[in-house]
């Protein structure tokens, strides 16, 4: 079963505005695991109902990338994105989307999707989310 990942701001509710986002429409948690890196917050899911699900989610403000993405977290400062686009390219791997989703004092959370997401984890495994 396909997962996803909604990527935000830790706060009190999060999980519970979530999952009772999901149940209100009918949607059934299968799997969740939850995690969090300074004061970001990660919630991976897997539901019922995948596409509904993940544009549920979109449609209410949250963060939300595929499982056909990689998470990383890298120092916010610039040139970060050019070194890490830099690094991809030059192993080969071709990028087919990029997203920051979420910044904090110092970090930004990258998704990344390329035709080798394997490769990607495994270069950049010390700033790997998911």
């Amino acid at each position: 079963m396909r997962q996803l990942t909604v990527v935000g701001k830790d706060r009190r509710d999060l999980v519970a505005d979530i999952t009772e986002l999901l149940a209100g429409n009918g949607i059934d948690i299968r799997n969740i695991n939850s995690h969090l890196a300074g004061q970001d917050a990660y919630i991976t899911l897997t539901l019922s109902e995948y596409h509904r699900g993940f544009r549920l989610l979109m449609d209410a403000g949250y963060n939300t990338v595929s499982d056909d993405s990689v998470l990383l977290r890298v120092i916010d400062k610039p040139g970060t994105l050019a070194k890490l686009s830099r690094k991809i390219s030059e192993h080969g791997i071709n990028t087919r989307a990029i997203t920051m989703l979420h910044h904090d004092d110092c970090y930004t959370i990258v998704a990344i999707s390329t035709d080798s997401n394997d490769k990607v984890r495994e270069l950049f495994k010390e700033s790997l989310v998911s």
